[in-house]
Order: C-alpha cells, then structure tokens, then sequence
C-alpha cells in the first residue's frame, strides 16, 4: 500500500508519495486546479487504486478529495486539532507538513475526521448562511440602539428605534445614518425569509430532525441544525461521545491521583454547542418543568450560566437516546441516565 500526503493551500498543494518503507518516490508542487491535479495523476507511476491519501479539511479540500476519490484512491481526512506533530513542528514548510501526514496515515497513528456526506454538507451550508445574516441583522439592530443612546433618544419615551412609533420618527427625521442602517435591517428581515421556507422543506426529508423538535425550546432551525452538526447519531457509541463532540463536557488535569476540571473543553462543532445552549436558555417551568427542576437546582450550586450549559448536555445526551429509540419526547425518558452521572455533573461543570 502506497500513501499520498497532501499539503493543501488555496491556490498551490503539495503532494509526496511514500511506500511501505517509507521510502519518497514521488513529490510534486500541482495547482489546485482540476486541470492540474488530473494532470498530476498521471504522473504517478504505481496503480492509483492502491494509493492511500492523507490530507487536512482545509481549502477546497471537498472537491480536491471527491476527484481523488473518482480516481481510485481511498482518502483519509485528518482531524485538524489532532495532527499536533505539524503545529508543534520545528522545522514547518509544505514538505515537511505532506510528509508528516504520509507518515502518520503509513504508520497508523493517523487522526481521521468524520466528512459528511454532500447532502449534509448543503444542510450544513444554508444553516450556517442563515445564521450569517441572522448575525447582520442582530449587528444592526445593536448598532441603532447604540446611536439611539448617543443621542439621547432612549430618554424619550416611545423612541425606541425598533418599536414603531420610534421607527416613523426617525423615518420622518433628517437623520441619514439611522434612516439607512432600518433600510437595511429591512432588507436583511426580507433576505431571511427565503432560508425559513428553504428550511421548512428540508425538515421533511429528515425524519430524525422532526423527532428532535418534540423536545421542549428545539423548533426548525435547531432540529436541523443538530442533525446536520451531528450527521449520523449512531456514529457516537454513548451520548458521552456526543456530548465530547459538542465540546460541552469539562476540561480534566489530572495527576498523581489530584482531580482537576476546568471550564468546557469548546471542541468540536460550535454552531452545535451554540444552538444546544440557545434551547436550554428557552426551557421555563410552563413548558419542561422537569428539565426547568433540574436547572433551578443546578443554578443555586454552579451559577445561572454554567447550570445552562449542564442543561444543553443533558438534552443532547436525552436526543441521543431519542434517536437511538426512535421515540419522541417524554417525562419517562427524564430517567435515563448516561455514562455521566448527574451528581458529577452538579460537581464538576464549568461554562
């Protein structure tokens, strides 16, 4: 078996080709051009079909990956935070970075990331979108109340700058910066609308999403947003797994018998970890009094902020056994437990 480690940039790749003693016998510059790479291919002179490719998430590595793929080679992607020995290198320049990730994939101590199917990936795409111009429009928004307290305009009751009234004032003043910044809040509120029905269709094809939104503070857009951060559920084993995916457990330092946590490890997916808080934020007493319980208590012993974040993990590993199930949301479902218990949970959480 033979191994290609790609270093790839946007405009310019690096590719060495090892044997199974480690030996180079191939090593070329090629543009990121499919022109380029299919040329490049042909110059290998060992069967293509026995080729393994190392190569990082980075650039257009999608497409890169999906020609190399047509082209017989069985592609590994490497998972960006795991391949220490690059960032910690030394001696750091394309080579060496493509010979490291021939090297690791030969030697079979390769960090290989999940990719996501292309489907996802579109999911993926509109979501993110989305919560792009969501952020654009939140940034006006600030920005109106911002000039609105400079001015002194907050003193004055009934000119918030977003409520009505307050809008039809300063529509009618020869303020221009204001005038300017509601157009465009208009046009984003008009951009937006167009991702909600494109996602209200997309919700029917995945079954698994409709069945997250039987929880309590998850609609559309965080239903599919965790389907498609998650991908496939069954690729995690326990919903600890899942949960370390989404970088909601605590950091551990431990030696010598000492036990240390810290704050939230932030790994992997943040739009995932992001909407699992936003849910949690939206459980009340009226609409999950168990889950609001479990909170209310956690609150008194960690804080508000942090009793949240053990909230968002405890709902993750609750859709987990939902989908494991294939059952809605129930109170019965409140009583399974994970690997984690929720005593360590009460002792050990961090935001």
């Amino acid at each position: 078996m033979y191994t290609l480690g790609i270093d790839l940039h946007k405009k310019s790749s690096l590719w060495i080709l090892i044997g199974e003693q480690r030996t180079e016998l191939f090593k070329e510059s090629v543009p990121v051009h499919p022109k380029d790479i299919s040329i490049a291919l042909k110059k290998i002179h060992v069967p293509l079909d026995d080729i393994q490719v190392a190569i990082e998430p980075v650039c257009g590595y999608r497409w890169v990956t999906k020609l190399l793929e047509e082209a017989g080679m069985k592609v590994h992607i490497a998972h960006p935070r795991k391949v220490q020995l690059i960032a910690q290198s030394t001696k750091k320049n394309d080579t060496e970075d493509a010979r490291t990730l021939a090297n690791l994939l030969q030697s079979g101590f390769f960090p290989e990331a999940h990719k996501a199917s292309e489907e996802i990936y579109k999911l993926r795409l509109l979501l993110r979108e989305r919560t792009f111009i969501v952020r654009m429009r939140t940034g006006v928004k600030n920005q109106l109340h911002g000039i609105a307290t400079t001015q002194g305009l907050h003193t004055i009751k009934g000119a918030n700058p977003l409520h009505k009234k307050g809008k039809v004032g300063i529509m009618a003043s020869d303020n221009f910066v204001m005038k300017e910044l509601h157009y465009l809040n208009e046009v984003l509120e008009k951009r937006i609308a167009p991702f909600d029905e494109k996602l209200a269709e997309e919700i029917k094809k995945y079954p698994t999403a409709a069945l997250l939104m039987s929880v309590p503070g998850v609609g559309i857009v965080t239903a599919l947003t965790i389907m498609a951060e998650v991908d496939d559920f069954s690729r995690f084993a326990t919903p600890e797994k899942l949960t370390r995916y989404a970088g909601l457990v605590p950091r551990e330092r431990s030696s010598g018998g000492v036990v240390k946590h810290g704050g939230i490890t932030c790994e992997g997916s943040a739009p995932l970890r992001t909407v699992l808080v936003e849910s949690a934020m939206r459980i009340r007493e009226d609409n999950a009094a168990a889950l609001y319980a479990f909170v209310k208590r956690l609150t008194l012993i960690t804080g508000a902020k942090k009793a949240r974040v053990a909230l968002a993990r405890k709902m993750l590993s609750i859709m987990w056994k939902m989908v494991k199930d294939n059952k809605p949301y129930n109170k019965d479902i409140l009583s399974f437990s994970n690997t984690t218990k929720v005593s360590d949970l009460e002792a050990r959480t961090d935001a």
